[in-house]
């Protein structure tokens, strides 16, 4: 792949994250593995001043709270349990994506020797 495709790829990875899509959908989308997807956008987002990604920041995170919002509603309705079940799914995978939007999730290596640290 040469630096040309690579850069149109990274946009188009960049452009299916500011819609919405998972790192999962971006992948399948763009046929590439979930990795690649993850380091496209990671890319891309690094290609970008600080003051723009942190626009595309709470453009996203709005969307985000706008479908909890609805979910919410949802819940607050008269659904059945299997509906119920799906919709607190959502919202537990919006609120991943908020994680995930913001970076605050440590990786496991971090955690445990923290874990290992305070035990000591």
């Amino acid at each position: 792949m040469t630096a040309g495709q690579r850069h149109e790829q990274e946009i188009a990875a960049l452009e299916l994250s500011n819609a919405g899509h998972s790192i999962d959908t971006i992948a399948d989308r763009l046929e590439i593995s979930r990795a690649t997807a993850a380091r496209r956008v990671r890319a891309a987002l690094e290609r970008i001043p600080a003051q723009e990604a942190d626009t595309l920041r709470r453009q996203s995170e709005a969307r985000i709270n706008g479908w909890m919002r609805r979910l919410n509603t949802l819940l607050a309705s008269d659904l059945s349990t299997q509906d119920t079940v799906r919709v607190l799914n959502l919202l537990l995978s919006l609120e991943r994506e908020r994680v995930q939007l913001y970076g605050l999730r440590l990786p496991a290596s971090v955690v445990v020797q923290i874990e290992q640290g305070a035990g000591q």
